[in-house]
């Protein structure tokens, strides 16, 4: 299902908007089922998962998700890792795909949901209260922390990995539905190769590189 073109979580609102349209237009209820069509075609374009080819050098990393690049930040990661990292925040509107690619090839080192808040996912601290969801990912003696983040209208975020689990580079981990928001935390020997406002798509976009390496 990870490469199906709609991913899985979209049938359970596509197929009954179809079924409503069908039936709406078989009670001669033409504009309501024309209604309920669109919302068809908006689930169905919501829930697209296109087919990607990394293709970036293997001391790169990819960009975990589609959006506008909001903030490229120096902090310290407490939790997770305890260390000093670089924090790139990408945010999601609806028109964007979501859903979510691995960084680099690795293993998930750990899984952490929280709830919280479902504040916009563009404003501050959104981070520390709304729901949220980690991931830990492990990769050539190296470690990375993917944070998928709900927004005010997403209401939904799924994990396809468990702890243990192998993923390879480009590949999905996951999704938030309608609108969100995802981090990325990687060692300071990356250089962000991105900027501030720039859109970028998941499996695909360069978003880092090792330094004196790319």
């Amino acid at each position: 299902m990870r490469r199906f073109p709609i991913a899985g979580e979209g049938f359970v609102f596509i197929v009954p908007a179809l079924l409503l349209a069908a039936l709406l237009f078989g009670l001669g209820f033409y504009l309501l089922a024309i209604a309920a069509f669109l919302l068809f075609l908006f689930f169905l374009y919501f829930f697209r998962n296109p087919e990607r080819v990394c293709t970036c050098k293997d001391d790169e990393l990819l960009s975990p998700a589609d959006g506008k690049v909001m903030g490229i930040d120096r902090v310290t990661e407490e939790e997770f890792i305890g260390n000093e990292m670089t924090r790139i925040s990408i945010f999601m509107s609806v028109s964007d795909v979501h859903v979510n690619r691995a960084p680099c090839a690795g293993s998930i080192a750990r899984i952490e949901h929280k709830n919280g808040l479902f504040r916009l996912a563009f404003k501050r601290d959104v981070e520390k209260e709304n729901e949220r969801n980690y991931v830990l990912l492990e990769g050539k003696g190296e470690r990375f922390l993917l944070v998928q983040i709900a927004g005010f209208l997403a209401r939904r975020i799924i994990c396809y990995v468990k702890e243990k689990d192998s993923i390879g580079k480009g590949e999905p981990f996951g999704m938030i539905a309608f609108g969100s928001r995802v981090d990325i935390y990687m060692p300071l020997s990356y250089t962000p190769m991105v900027q501030l406002g720039q859109k970028v798509k998941s499996g695909l976009t360069t978003l880092a590189g090792k330094k004196g390496e790319s």
